[in-house]
Order: structure tokens, then C-alpha cells, then sequence
């Protein structure tokens, strides 16, 4: 799968920065989510199996989705390109997103950073 998606820790938050076009393609520049808002972190082995609902806005062409979908009531932000497994980050409240979906170069490590960085935040551990 495409590493479309940059992450950093930075002092209590997780920042996500979409690469390339994806950054037009998906409406976003970056996404800040706070560390103890992050509920959950796993690795998505078939994200493109994954009920998105109806999207909007974003693109959802062959094995690409970028943007945010809205499956049952709930928000989700995608920016997976391929069939490999991604990123899938849990968020309490909500807010920006209930999900995030998200292509990077090492889904497993990538998630075990972000687990390990919630750990030291929180003094908790997050489910995966």
C-alpha cells in the first residue's frame, strides 16, 4: 500500500499530514487529534471492504479513498490508496473524526508508536 499519510507526535497530539494531491483530493492539510481523545489504534488488514456510506466530500475512485465518508450517522476520514492493510485510529467524541483510515509506510509500527505515545500521555493503555 502507499505511504500517502506523514504522522507526528508533537507534545500531546497526533498530526496527520496527507501527501501530494491527497491533500486536495481529501479537503484536508492536516488532521490534529488530541492523544487522550484516541480510543483505539489498529491495523485495518482490508480497509477497502470496510462500509464507508455515502461520501462527501472526497474522491472514491478504484482503490483509492481520500475524504470524508459517513457511514451510519458517524464521520470517518479515509486516505487509503491500495489493497494493503492501514492504519485505523479510533477517537472518542468524535471530534474531528470517529475514525481515521490512513495509508503509511508501516501500518504496525505506525500503531505501536501511537499506542506507546498515548501510554506516556495518559499513564493508560489503549486497546489494539
Amino acid at each position: 500500500m502507499a505511504d500517502r499519510n506523514d504522522l507526528k507526535i508533537v507534545g500531546d497530539e497526533l498530526i496527520v499530514v496527507p501527501r501530494g494531491l491527497d491533500k486536495l483530493w481529501g479537503f484536508r492539510k492536516r488532521i490534529v487529534v488530541a492523544l487522550e481523545d484516541i480510543a483505539a489504534v489498529e491495523v485495518e488488514q482490508r480497509p477497502l471492504r470496510v462500509a464507508t456510506g455515502w461520501r462527501g466530500p472526497g474522491l472514491d475512485a478504484g482503490l483509492k479513498r481520500s475524504g470524508s465518508f459517513h457511514p451510519a450517522g458517524e464521520l470517518t476520514y479515509w486516505n487509503v490508496s491500495g489493497l494493503g492493510p492501514a492504519l485505523l485510529i479510533q477517537i472518542r467524541g468524535g471530534a474531528p473524526f470517529d475514525r481515521l483510515y490512513l495509508s503509511v509506510a508501516d501500518p504496525e509500527a505506525a500503531r505501536t508508536l501511537i499506542a506507546e505515545a498515548i501510554e506516556r500521555a495518559n499513564g493508560q493503555q489503549v486497546a489494539h
